[in-house]
C-alpha cells in the first residue's frame, strides 16, 4: 500500500464537489494565500439544517477529507468475482461527481480500466451473492 495522498499544486474547481462536513457539498469560492497555497469556502446544505459556510478550509484539509472518504487504496485487491481479484492501480477524485474513480487493473498486462467508486462497489457486492 502506498502513502497519504499528495497534496496537488493545481487548485480544486469552484462548484467542484468535495468531502465536508459529513457530506460531499460544493466549493463555493477559493483565493490564494500566502502559506497554504489555496483556501476555500465551502456550502453544506443538509436537508434537515440550515446552510453551513465553511470559510478557510485549506487545500491539505479537503485532501486529508478525501483520503479519509476513500474505501480503496492503490495496491489493494478486491474481489470482483469468484475467481476475479484485481488490484488497485490508481485513484482520482472526480470533482464532477463527488467520488472517486479508480484504476483497476485488468486480466492481461496493459488491460487496465477505470470505474467509479459506486460502481465498483456494486461489482464487489455483485461477487459476494
Amino acid at each position: 500500500m502506498t502513502g497519504k495522498m499528495a497534496i496537488p499544486k493545481t487548485p480544486c474547481p469552484v462548484h467542484g464537489l468535495v468531502p465536508w462536513a459529513g457530506g460531499t457539498w460544493p466549493i463555493a469560492w477559493r483565493g490564494p494565500h500566502a502559506v497554504l497555497a489555496w483556501v476555500y469556502t465551502i456550502h453544506a446544505k443538509a436537508p434537515d439544517r440550515g446552510l453551513e459556510i465553511h470559510w478557510n478550509v485549506s487545500q491539505a484539509d479537503i485532501v486529508r477529507a478525501m483520503e479519509e472518504r476513500a474505501r480503496f487504496r492503490p495496491g489493494q485487491f478486491v474481489q470482483l468475482g469468484p475467481m476475479a481479484q484485481r488490484r488497485i492501480l490508481a485513484r482520482k477524485w472526480s470533482f464532477e461527481r463527488g467520488l472517486f474513480h479508480y484504476m483497476v487493473e485488468g486480466s492481461r498486462p496493459g488491460r487496465s480500466w477505470s470505474i467509479a467508486e459506486d460502481e465498483l462497489m456494486q461489482r464487489i457486492q455483485g461477487a459476494e451473492t
